[in-house]
């Protein structure tokens, strides 16, 4: 690691640990400094309540949902080799969210419905995208995404009967210490699995009859990151509902303050969509108290605008390589 990749990792280290004493501090209640080490000797206190069983388990669910978001996109670009895919563009997220809400209609007795109703609405997206010849086309993929993705908002919207507004606004408002404790064991299990193959993520720089060439297994290893970008995906989509743009805005900022390598790449995008996701929900319930604005709302105001500039810059899908 070199030194500038290292005041980097520096630098988006102390934004983590800032933006996390903001968050436990901000709120309908402000709760100062003296006050956050005061409440430790007071559990029955009103202050305790709002620290320890409000805001942590929040504060941590949007940690790891950024981080999880955040590693998904960059491995999809790595498989797709363009920097813009992501599982909210290609219809993922939208997918498990449709399937979601109709395992918790149709299954509501299935225990943990949620998460593997989510996972198969994943793979039935996962399936679609790569069962044609988008794969060969960085334009075409895309645009067959963003109709998926259109197709399961519609159908979501449809089986919802009017309560729409409430399957798109993905939130953390409602998240408790269950939620948190499922997230935790979900994606710190494939956050570490995405450490341990960022290697493999490499090998996909070069042309496949190289790596065919050299014995290297492709299609094991674009399957093995695809599934694995699919399934950090769904498990944030099964918690807290579908978030945008978080794995295209963080990897692409990453590639330019860190380099390609994904053994740098992803540690990195790691601890930097984890930040931004704390700030986006912060901001978001801070704007507006005592209402909030969901975090999917953040994330579409920043995203949306990186994206257009991104490609009116000429850096879309040939100008700006996810390598």
């Amino acid at each position: 690691m070199t030194k500038r990749v290292g005041w980097w990792y520096a630098g988006i280290l102390l934004l983590l640990v800032g933006t996390m004493v903001v968050a436990l501090m901000v709120g309908t209640t402000w709760i100062g400094p003296q006050r956050l080490f005061q409440i430790l000797s007071q559990p029955a206190s009103r202050d305790y309540v709002t620290i320890f069983n409000l805001r942590l388990p929040r504060i941590i669910s949007s940690l790891i949902c950024g981080g999880c978001l955040a590693v998904a996109g960059a491995l999809f670009q790595a498989v797709f080799r363009n920097p813009i895919a992501d599982p909210s563009i290609l219809g993922i997220s939208s997918a498990a969210d449709f399937f979601k809400l109709g395992g918790a209609v149709l299954l509501p007795w299935l225990p943990g419905h949620n998460w593997l109703l989510a996972l198969v609405g994943g793979i039935v997206a996962l399936a679609i995208l790569t069962s044609g010849t988008a794969l060969r086309d960085p334009y075409r993929l895309i645009i067959v995404g963003v109709a998926l993705d259109a197709t399961f908002v519609g159908l979501s919207r449809l089986v919802s009967s009017g309560q729409a507004t409430q399957v798109m606004a993905s939130t953390f408002n409602a998240v408790t210490w269950s939620d948190t404790l499922g997230l935790l064991i979900l994606g710190l299990t494939g956050l570490l699995v995405a450490l341990l193959l960022s290697p493999w993520a490499n090998y996909l720089k070069l042309a496949d009859t190289a790596l065919q060439t050299i014995g290297v297994p492709v299609r094991t290893i674009r399957w093995a990151l695809l599934l694995l970008g699919m399934y950090l995906a769904v498990s944030v989509t099964a918690t807290v509902g579908a978030i945008p743009f978080v794995g295209i805005v963080i990897p692409n900022l990453a590639r330019r303050l860190v380099g390609h390598d994904y053994q740098t790449l992803l540690p990195f995008s790691m601890l930097a969509g984890a930040w931004l996701m704390l700030a986006a929900d912060t901001l978001g319930r801070t704007v507006i108290v005592p209402s909030e604005i969901s975090a999917a709302t953040m994330m579409a105001v920043i995203g949306g605008p990186f994206v257009i500039i991104l490609l009116q810059r000429g850096r879309g899908f040939h100008g700006l390589t996810a390598h």
